[in-house]
């Protein structure tokens, strides 16, 4: 089980009215070292990320198109710790919103850009989770958990907590009353919010002994239905594995990665769906490899060197993005 989120890449929807371009952060292998550049989707350009410091290990990276506003953690030398910077677009100077000296972390910016979901790792076997409130400098410990995903209107947070020791619970903050509850009697293994708060994707361990797929559970009614199985008899008649689960942007989209018999790495396919299941398209291993990532409401970036982006339902083609890679920490 994973405990970090992959490294993190994350577009806003913009309004129709904002002047700020769409794009997503990329790293530009056309320099040495490699630095962080931003890739433009309305010119279809690499422009430079401008900076006024000198930064080293990015981690996560965040454009939010709305307010105009970079968020990116990273750390000035090896010997400072870790921190949250944020800058207005283009050429704003950078100003820190978080740090800790705990050790390193990750952090996934709500979509009103108020709050922030951090996953910090100290000296425990499993990170600390907690939110922060970035403007008011408020700190709301959430204990030991993962996987942290915010509802489309900011107002909750779902995530997994790990009550001393393994397995994991479904507990859901909100915002509104600064607490946390737990949400599914029993152990759930992953799980994130769809446009609607009152239906979640999810895969609790019952369902991973039974079948080993995701399932949508209706909170309002408490029934589990299968969410994307396209032969029901698979689980009897083959070895299937569903696992991964990430949504776009506005949760209308996902993803996830698929086995069937073998489940060696290079069998995993990306299985793009709608809201209601559907399955949009199939990406084979060697299309997506190393790694996938929702970029905007309905882009998804695949592969590096080049970096493929293509839409959620695979129409319109492809755009290839050469020498250009994920973001990564270099040691």
């Amino acid at each position: 089980m994973a405990v970090f989120l992959p490294f993190t890449f994350y577009l806003f929807p913009s309004s129709f009215a904002a002047s700020y371009p769409r794009g997503f952060f990329i790293e530009d292998l056309r320099h040495t070292p490699p630095s962080p550049a931003f890739y433009n989707l309305d010119s279809h350009r690499v422009e430079p990320l401008s900076l006024k410091n000198s930064y080293i290990d990015f981690i996560d990276m965040f454009w939010d198109s709305e307010r105009g506003r970079v968020y990116f953690s990273a750390r000035s030398n090896h010997k400072e710790p870790f921190r949250i910077y944020m800058k207005d677009w283009p050429d704003g100077e950078e100003k820190v919103i978080y740090e800790n000296p705990a050790g390193p972390f990750r952090f996934l910016l709500s979509p009103d850009g108020q709050r922030l979901a951090l996953q910090v790792m100290g000296p425990f076997t499993w990170p600390i989770l907690g939110v922060y409130d970035w403007q008011n400098q408020k700190w709301t410990a959430l204990g030991q958990g993962h996987s942290p995903d915010w509802s489309t209107d900011s107002k909750k947070l779902l995530f997994l907590k790990i009550p001393g020791s393994l397995p994991t619970w479904l507990y859901e903050y909100s915002v509104e009353t600064d607490s946390a509850a737990l949400l599914v009697n029993e152990p759930v293994m992953e799980a994130v919010y769809t446009d609607d708060p009152g239906q979640i994707i999810l895969k609790t361990a019952s369902q991973a002994k039974r079948c080993d797929t995701f399932q949508i559970w209706n909170r309002r009614s408490d029934r589990f239905q299968a969410f994307c199985l396209d032969d029901p008899s698979a689980c009897k008649t083959k070895h299937i594995s569903q696992r991964d689960l990430a949504a776009f942007p506005a949760h209308r989209f996902f993803f996830f990665k698929e086995s069937i018999g073998n489940h060696d790495p290079e069998n995993q396919s990306l299985i793009v769906t709608d809201v209601w299941g559907g399955r949009l398209q199939t990406v084979p291993f060697d299309d997506w490899d190393p790694q996938a990532i929702a970029v905007e409401a309905t882009g998804l970036a695949m592969s590096e060197d080049p970096i493929l982006v293509v839409s959620a339902d695979g129409a319109g083609g492809k755009i290839e993005i050469p020498q250009a890679q994920f973001v990564r920490i270099h040691h």
